[in-house]
């Protein structure tokens, strides 16, 4: 009888090895094939990324080119007001160096002779106005300039 059990024992370890290698084989085959999928996903997440960088780099680029056309138009729309503002300041200082002139050339003509006039003195009057109306704008643009650059 101990030949029998020295036999089963023999095949019965035999079996067990048996059983184990298939084991091996079975995990190698799936950790190649885990292997496989890994390699094949780092693959595809590589071609995803590279084109979501050169995406992004596209956006990037316009996103750039539009904020250097804001700078230049925002540039020349403070270079116009500039402009415009320092036109305004000559003409109002032409008015009122025009109403000086004719204030004084009013305040030589004697007393006589603005009675008769009257004309004349509408005519500073009006200009009077127009220097007042001209000083008054003038104010109204600095409190909105003050008010737009803050």
């Amino acid at each position: 009888m101990s030949d029998t059990w020295a036999a089963v024992l023999a095949i019965s370890v035999a079996v067990m090895a048996l059983v184990q290698l298939v084991y091996l084989v079975g995990f190698a085959i799936a950790g190649k094939k885990l292997m496989d999928v890994a390699t094949a996903t780092q693959q595809q997440v590589e071609v995803l990324a590279a084109d979501v960088k050169a995406r992004v780099g596209a956006v990037s680029d316009r996103v750039n080119g539009v904020a250097d056309d804001v700078r230049a138009v925002t540039s020349r729309v403070q270079e116009v007001a500039t402009s415009v503002t320092d036109g305004v300041h000559r003409v109002e200082e032409q008015v009122r160096a025009a109403g000086q002139r004719v204030q004084q050339t009013v305040d030589q003509v004697p007393p006589g002779v603005k009675k008769g006039v009257p004309a004349g003195l509408a005519i500073l009057a009006a200009l009077k106005t127009v220097q007042q109306v001209r000083q008054r704008i003038k104010n109204d643009r600095s409190a909105h300039d003050v008010y737009a650059a803050s």
